[in-house]
């Protein structure tokens, strides 16, 4: 026993030199640590620690504190509420701006209006997939919440239409990096156990702030100048959010990766209450494996290694800012311009890693793919111009107020989804959930077809005086007929089956399939696939109906629907119970193993993307020399 409580001491001291050192000291320690295994053989203890290393987590051993993560998860899931509170705003501003800006809208103007928050979203989720690996998810969090409150005011205080397109571009960056970040952070912080249903609350988040958007949109809807109260009143969500990120905790696999080892163990710590040192030290290396040529890209902080790091973020404000802070404060210039090349070099190196590497680039194909089609089935379609298609069918009295259906079943799906995603696995799920989908879409192709529609083209007033002419006046529905109410029906249930599975996986499985060194600019990228397929909808849907009908629309919808079926069932691995870390196995053997021209490839790459990290390491032990 004597001997064993000396080896722990030795342990204990290289742990802790090893925080106050570089990589090159890490990976010392791993020696060692794997030398003190091998001593402790004797007494069952190695067991444990390669139990904690290759296979089971911390999650799997230790209950997670409940408090503490619903305490992370409801401020990060605020962007969620506000990625969904601008769709279901988007809808009920249309109809209801009227001549306020100036004159009526024209097709043109409501589709500008529309694409232009995801104009500014596609450029969000690219800046951000970058930005969350240099500066920290927690960071890239305040600047959406700063951009959705900016472009809120802007909304609200617009005279005319380029005043109001700015507004929604601002709100666009805001959504898009929220929409690439948040489900990263909760993935990153979340148990294997409940990950799924973690990162799936910002999705139901999302459709919860869609009912909340069209219930103010109806009950606003007659009100003068309501529109711009509907967009004022989504500012509080980002107010909440950016005081609530202050007392928030950083990424633990974010802040081992750019070796700031202490605050990583304090978070984990605080996640794992019950976990003793030792056990999250050997997390620790487990998540460093995982992530295996990210944790000599960046120089660790002073502070950290002598254990005042403010890394961490949050927690009340028990973190010390530390001595060093003029320090840094004089020598940012300096370190900008010393490792701006090596950044570029950097970035290169995770591209060609992320596309170069076989399960990196299958990962790629699949999240980019879903993202694709879970834009192209139409839904964000039926989401921004759900109103002007009522308007259409003939629900001419307050066509808002009949449009709140369809959020509050986006609620519900997304909500079972959450529920069942971790108990039926991610693949069987979204292949009934899109069988559905498609389904669904046919029949509401089919009712469309049967309803005498109002103008396709033309302002929203003039569709309202179209369909008027025999309607009568105060029901929500008037003017309406038995066929309008069944494709009410169908967008409900399509609605339905699309929140359960292509409105909430695809977000979740593209925060779990990247490996460490490529996660943040595969999410970015995969993100911004979003975006972009959300500005092909976006921006054609009127000129789409007027063209081809709204029946003939979601019929074309419905075949994009069957194609995503087909994705989803040759692309998707089952990754039901599988850990973050141990994802990647799901698409086979990894580059290490394999053999032949892809292996070859692979290696190269790999080989590559360590000559970037090395050159980068030495770039900043000069930029260390300089500081000190």
């Amino acid at each position: 026993m004597v001997g064993t409580d000396n080896d722990d001491a030795t342990a204990r001291d290289a742990r802790l030199n090893r925080d106050r050192a570089g990589p090159d000291s890490r990976r010392a320690y791993s020696s060692m640590a794997a030398s003190r295994n091998d001593l402790d053989d004797n007494d069952g203890d190695a067991t444990e620690d390669e139990g904690l290393i290759s296979g089971a987590g911390l999650d799997e051993n230790h209950p997670s504190s409940a408090s503490y993560l619903t305490r992370l998860v409801a401020v990060a899931c605020l962007g969620g509420l506000q990625f969904g509170w601008d769709t279901g705003i988007a809808s009920g501003m249309l109809v209801a701006i009227r001549g306020d800006l100036g004159h009526e809208l024209s097709e043109g103007e409501q589709e500008l209006i529309v694409s232009a928050t995801t104009v500014g979203a596609i450029v969000g989720a690219v800046v951000a997939g970058r930005m969350s690996d240099w500066a920290g998810r927690k960071k890239v969090m305040i600047a959406s919440a700063v951009l959705f409150l900016l472009g809120s005011l802007e909304q609200a205080a617009s005279q005319v239409v380029r005043e109001l397109v700015l507004g929604r571009v601002l709100v666009g960056l805001g959504v898009g990096m929220a929409s690439m970040v948040v489900p990263t952070y909760l993935a990153e912080v979340a148990p294997t156990s409940v990950r799924g249903r973690i990162v799936g609350f910002n999705s139901v988040l999302i459709t919860f702030g869609q009912v909340v958007a069209y219930t103010i949109d109806a009950a606003l809807y007659n009100v003068t100048m309501g529109w711009r109260w509907m967009v004022l009143i989504g500012g509080a969500p980002a107010i909440l959010q950016m005081v609530g990120l202050f007392y928030l905790d950083e990424s633990p696999r974010w802040l081992v990766a750019r070796g700031r080892i202490v605050s990583a163990r304090r978070v984990l710590q605080r996640i794992y209450p019950t976990a003793t040192n030792r056990e999250v030290d050997m997390e620790i290396e487990r998540i460093e494996r995982s992530m295996r040529g990210t944790t000599s890209q960046v120089p660790e902080d002073p502070d950290e290694r002598n254990g005042n790091g403010s890394g961490g973020g949050g927690g009340g404000g028990e973190d010390v800012e530390g001595r060093g802070s003029m320090t840094r404060i004089s020598s940012v210039a300096p370190q900008i311009l010393s490792t701006a090349a090596p950044k570029v070099k950097e970035a290169k190196g995770k591209l060609k890693l992320l596309w170069n590497e076989p399960n990196n680039r299958k990962a790629l194909i699949l999240a980019c793919g879903l993202q694709f089609f879970q834009q192209m089935v139409g839904f964000n379609s039926l989401m921004y111009f759900s109103g002007r298609l009522l308007l259409m069918a003939g629900f001419t009295s307050n066509p808002n107020a009949a449009a709140i259906g369809i959020a509050v079943s986006n609620c519900i799906g997304t909500a079972l989804g959450m529920r069942f995603v971790d108990r039926i696995g991610r693949r069987k799920l979204l292949l009934w959930a899109t069988f559905g989908t498609t389904l669904s879409l046919a029949l509401l192709s089919f009712s469309l077809s049967m309803v005498d529609v109002g103008p396709t083209s033309g302002t929203p007033s003039a569709t309202v005086a179209a369909s008027t002419e025999t309607a009568a006046e105060g029901a929500a529905g008037a003017g309406a007929g038995a066929w309008a109410y069944l494709s009410l029906i169908f967008m409900i249930v399509f609605t339905l089956n699309y929140a359960v599975g292509l409105g909430i996986l695809p977000w979740l499985i593209q925060s779990e399939v990247f490996a460490g060194p490529v996660r943040g600019i595969g999410a970015g990228l995969a993100s911004a696939t979003n975006w972009t397929s959300n500005l092909v909808i976006s921006s054609t849907f009127l000129h789409l109906v007027k063209a081809i009908t709204p029946a003939g629309s979601f019929a074309l919808y419905a075949l994009v629907a069957a194609a995503s079926w087909y994705f989803t069932w040759t692309r998707l691995p089952d990754m039901k119970g599988v850990s973050l870390s141990d994802v990647q196995h799901s698409f086979g053997p990894s580059s290490s193993s394999g053999s032949g021209a892809a292996g070859g490839t692979a290696t190269g790459a790999a080989a590559a993307y360590q000559a970037v990290a090395t050159t980068e390491e030495d770039d900043e032990d000069d930029v260390d020399g300089r500081r000190r």
